[in-house]
This record gives structure tokens, sequence and C-alpha cells, in this order.
């Protein structure tokens, strides 16, 4: 067998396409999304491959979202003053519901607007929402009286090089590219790219291990310390000394 040929990549021009024959690619696509116009087969259609992003998680460990319900004033954003919300540090962890929900002092406040009682949200914003943006902060780690300074933030950006899980690439890096557009078009920024490369480690595969299953063949439980699980590891000769 001769040496195998990779596919061809390249924009390319068309044969044996009636009057579209010898065009390139590009300007064939435009030619006949033209032509399917004006014989009335079809139109022109951008279509984005963008899902909407659910940001509100009920979770303890997450940015606090900025909003409090009120009977009269509806939902109302909590004034620049009043920021940050910060995380109780009183909740229950039940392993159902909202765990800031436990806490009675966090959620009962009063309306920013009215001053009559109100509700505190008590979802937090997905960790992505935070990291889509961590970065600029170390440029400037110190500022207390905004994120980061713009001129810092330009000197030091962008990452040279990212290092993570190729799911990145689809999610958080993904966020991270929206904010940075969205911070360049404020003004707040110089660059396009948050990030000029990325390299993804490879995924381990194998077979997972239920803690419970694990925990319960070594007699032990959920309540038991580190030193426990560590002794009985010892005793079943998993760990030397």
């Amino acid at each position: 067998m001769g040496e195998k040929k990779l596919p061809y990549t390249e924009k390319g021009v068309l044969v044996n396409s009636g009057e579209f024959s010898g065009l390139d690619s590009e300007t064939a696509k435009r030619k006949i999304t033209e032509k399917l116009e004006q014989l009335g087969l079809g139109r022109k259609k951008v279509t984005y491959r963008l899902r909407d992003w659910n940001i509100s998680r009920q979770r303890y460990w997450g940015t606090p979202i900025p909003v409090v319900y009120c009977q009269k004033c509806g939902i109302v954003p909590v004034p620049e003053n009043r920021l940050p919300v910060k995380l109780p540090l009183e909740v229950e962890f039940t392993g159902k519901g909202n765990p800031l929900a436990t806490n009675e002092d966090f959620v009962k406040t009063t309306c920013p607007k009215c001053g009559l009682p109100a509700k505190r949200e008590t979802d937090t914003m997905d960790t992505f929402f935070d990291s889509s943006w961590y970065f600029l902060r170390y440029t400037d780690p110190k500022n207390e009286s905004k994120p980061f300074d713009e001129e810092k933030a330009n000197y030091w950006m962008p990452v040279d090089i990212y290092i993570g899980g190729i799911e990145h690439a689809v999610l958080h890096l993904l966020y991270a590219r929206f904010f940075q557009k969205f911070l360049r078009d404020l003004g707040l920024t110089r660059y396009d790219e948050p990030f000029e490369r990325l390299i993804t480690q490879g995924m381990v595969l194998k077979k997972w291990v239920s803690i419970r299953k694990l925990l319960e063949s070594l007699g032990l439980n959920g309540d038991s310390t580190v030193g426990e699980l560590l002794e009985k590891l010892r005793e079943r000769g998993y760990l030397k000394e």
C-alpha cells in the first residue's frame, strides 16, 4: 500500500457544479445562497451553537447572588455600598435543599428601596463565574478600590499558557472569553483573548471507587477520622510505614 494521504482541509474550488464551477468554496457559498434566495428556495441564516448559562447553584461554596426579594418592590439588587454579600459561617449541610436557606439571620434582611422586611437570595453563583476573571486579580492583588487596575492588567495579560482538562475548552474557557470581550468593550482591557495557548493534560481512565463502600469494607463510616482511615489502610497493607 502506498503512503496514506491526510484529508484535504484547505478551501477548495468547485468542479462539476454548473454555473458555480471554478469558484472558490467561500465565494461559492455566497453565490449559492444568493441563488436560493432569488428562487425562493432558501435564505441565509446564522446559527449560534451557544447554550444559555444558568449561573445559579444551590451550594454553599460560591459567591452569593446580590439580590433580595421584597413583597412591595419585587426583585431588588443589593446596592454597591452594601457589597460584597458575604457567606454566613453558620449553615447546616443536610444534603437537601439550599445550605444558605438554613441561616435565618442571612435570609432575613431589609429592602434597599423601601426598608421593609425582605428575603435574601440563597443561591450562589457557579464557581465558573469567579474563575472566568480571577487571573486579572493576580495582576493587582492588593487593590482595595476596584477589582484591578487597567494599566497593570494590560501589562501582565494575556496569560501565556493555560493548563487544564479538555472539558475546560468548552466550558470555563468559553466563559472566560465572554468576560474578556465584555471587559474589552467596556474599555477596561485592550487585548482580545485572555489566554494565548491551551495545553490539556491526559485524562486518567480507571474504575471509580465508592468512598462509602470503601469505608464500609474497612469497618468505618462517614464520621470516621482521617487517622482511623490511615490506621485501617496500614492494617490491610495498603500503606507502608
